[in-house]
């Protein structure tokens, strides 16, 4: 039989288990999984084999068809490395923003 007195040191345990190693996970995993939602529906990888390959867009195959595949792609590949650090920059802020808010509620207690 365990000591009465053992059980809530036990609950705490669990609680800071969960709050600093569970939380963030799932945090992760999330970010994760809005990173490869994206990755579906942006294409970074075909979009920067053919921006590298010159190929041009709709078929069209003079210089000015390829120059504009050429920008077009690039752009969208800018865009994609920008929406990838964005969302990157929200899943980092959010795990040390849960790990950093009971210190920040600790510090506005006031005694």
């Amino acid at each position: 039989m365990e000591r009465f007195w053992l059980v809530p040191i036990k609950e705490i345990g669990h609680f800071c288990l969960w709050w600093g190693k569970v939380v963030p996970e799932a945090i992760f995993a999330f970010t994760k999984e809005v990173l490869l939602s994206f990755e579906d529906s942006l294409q970074f990888g075909a979009n920067l084999r053919l921006w590298l390959a010159i190929e041009p867009m709709f078929g069209d195959y003079t210089w000015s068809g390829r120059t504009v595949g050429f920008l077009i792609r690039g752009l969208r590949v800018i865009f994609t490395i920008l929406m990838y650090c964005l969302i990157l920059t929200g899943g980092i802020l959010a795990i040390i923003g849960w790990i950093v808010l009971p210190f920040w509620a600790l510090l506005k207690l006031q005694f």
